[in-house]
């Protein structure tokens, strides 16, 4: 097989390694310390922003990946996407996140509904999903976690 059709082999998944040099260095137990490392990872709030951050048994930041960019007001999101790096890097759990443009960090039904049918997915797999932390620029975030458990849990 030539070089050129050994590319079209190839599927270019960009994972971004954190290793050593993590921007978040302890483990991420607070929907607070997750808001934190994303706000640091997405500097454009003008679109909606999926972001997963993948993590080691210790709930410590191995990898995170920027799995959609939508409009100002939605972003797609699959489980294909959010689970195929976790699986290449070896996380046991992860944190998913996403800015609000508009401003206000209350989920939406879409929002909430991405969640449960994420959560799923990783019992499936075996990569636990600890929260979905929703944030806006100037610091405010909402947690589903601490207000909508019932689409985290089994």
């Amino acid at each position: 097989m030539s070089g050129r059709h050994d590319a079209r082999l190839i599927r270019e998944v960009a994972i971004r390694y954190v290793g050593a040099r993590r921007c978040c260095p302890d483990a991420i137990h607070e929907p607070a310390n997750g808001a934190a490392y994303l706000r640091r990872r997405i500097r454009d709030d003008a679109r909606e922003h999926f972001v997963a951050i993948y993590l080691d048994g210790r709930h410590r930041p191995i990898a995170d990946c920027v799995v959609s960019i939508g409009t100002a007001t939605a972003s797609l999101v699959h489980p294909r996407e959010v689970f195929q790096p976790a699986i290449a890097v070896g996380a046991c759990a992860l944190l998913i996140g996403h800015n609000h443009p508009s401003g206000d960090p209350t989920p939406s039904r879409e929002d909430l509904d991405v969640t449960k049918r994420l959560a799923e997915a990783g019992r499936i797999l075996g990569v636990t999903l600890l929260d979905h932390v929703i944030w806006r620029r100037g610091g405010a975030f909402h947690s589903v976690r601490e207000s909508h458990s019932e689409h985290l849990s089994g």
